[in-house]
């Protein structure tokens, strides 16, 4: 029995350490790259949206990999984490959210202050420990959006009750006032531990939140993958600002992490359509994909399985068969956004002698 414990115990030590994401590992050359470089090179997904006037409140030199407070993290084979790879800002120390399982409490002061920004965008006071990225972009296209989700050790069925440790997406053109906040569910509210969690005394927005003790990361719990999105002018220069804080104290960490190359530029073909998700199409009755993509001067190519669709220049097109589409359009500048999905049809089913 002894040696069954053992092996037990080496096991679900094993399948923790394969599910859990890597953060700023010394083997991963973006590990090292400062807040600049994290969103140029990890955040962006196309040339298409250009990124300068970069400012940012971050605790530690990009070198400095287990004790600043944001950097760049990756998801290795098995892990049930939602991103691939991306960017990570936290309100502490960003490497002991992930690399080895630890169930000790992740509780570090940056010693920043916190975020009048933030603070006004989410009607709070009193944040500490703020980081955040602030830069501007001209983007071709008339929609942004971008994948994220939050984590935190005030996810515990109890602090979260106390305290809001919150981010926010704050965005506005270049010389206005007023920031919006992009980081909100569909009904308006913001994104924090006090508006998305399971406890008991202050339950909220459940169907947002994937769990706690989830073990792809070392935090309390946090939220599933959320994305913010928002209209805008092509040509127009904007200034976005990615923020996080403590809020009420300095204790326990929180972070927002947000997806490698989901920064969009628009263009977007939905979800996969396949039988074994319950969606497909119906044979005989064709399916229109739209790329969502209304840029000014674009033009448009289609392909099913990597071949090219001869004829098939415009934002959407007809299909009634099996396959993997992709559209491919070239913008003004001569920059790319592309999208693909997956369609499977079937008949439908036939019922006879119902009773």
């Amino acid at each position: 029995m002894k040696a069954l414990t053992t092996l037990l115990i080496l096991f679900c030590s094993f399948i923790g350490f394969t599910q859990i994401i890597s953060i700023n590992d010394s083997t991963d050359p973006q590990s090292s790259l400062g807040p600049e470089d994290l969103i140029k090179n990890v955040m962006i997904s196309s040339s298409c949206s250009t990124a300068d006037n970069f400012t940012f409140q971050v605790n530690g030199a990009p070198g400095d990999l287990t004790t600043k407070s944001h950097g760049y993290f990756k998801t290795p084979l098995g892990s049930m984490f939602p991103f691939a790879e991306g960017v990570v800002l936290t309100t502490g120390r960003a490497f002991p959210a992930g690399n080895t399982p630890n169930i000790d409490l992740i509780d570090h002061q940056n010693g920043a202050s916190g975020d009048s920004d933030l603070e006004a965008a989410l009607g709070q006071t009193f944040t500490q420990d703020a980081s955040f990225i602030k830069f501007n972009f001209t983007p071709q296209v008339d929609s942004i959006a971008f994948r994220f989700l939050m984590a935190s050790e005030e996810y515990n069925q109890h602090m979260e009750c106390r305290f809001a440790d919150s981010f926010a997406f704050l965005l506005r053109e270049v010389g206005a006032i007023n920031y919006t906040n992009l980081a909100v569910l569909p009904d308006g509210t913001p994104v924090s531990v006090r508006n998305i969690n399971d406890a008991p005394d202050c339950r909220a927005n459940t169907d947002y939140f994937q769990g706690y003790d989830i073990v792809d990361t070392n935090y309390g719990g946090r939220t599933k993958a959320l994305t913010a999105s928002s209209a805008v002018t092509p040509g127009v220069t904007y200034e976005i600002k990615l923020v996080v804080a403590d809020q009420g104290d300095d204790a326990w960490d929180s972070a927002i992490f947000i997806e490698g190359g989901s920064f969009n530029i628009g263009g977007d073909l939905g979800d996969d359509r396949l039988i074994a998700d319950g969606n497909p199409g119906c044979a005989g009755t064709p399916i229109t994909l739209d790329a969502n993509l209304t840029a000014t001067g674009a033009t448009f190519e289609w392909f099913k399985n990597g071949v090219l669709i001869s004829g098939e220049t415009s934002p959407t097109l007809d299909i009634s068969t099996d396959g993997t589409y992709m559209f491919k359009a070239i913008l003004v500048g001569g920059c790319e956004a592309t999208d693909e999905v997956v369609i499977e049809f079937t008949l439908p089913p036939e019922i006879t002698n119902p009773p």
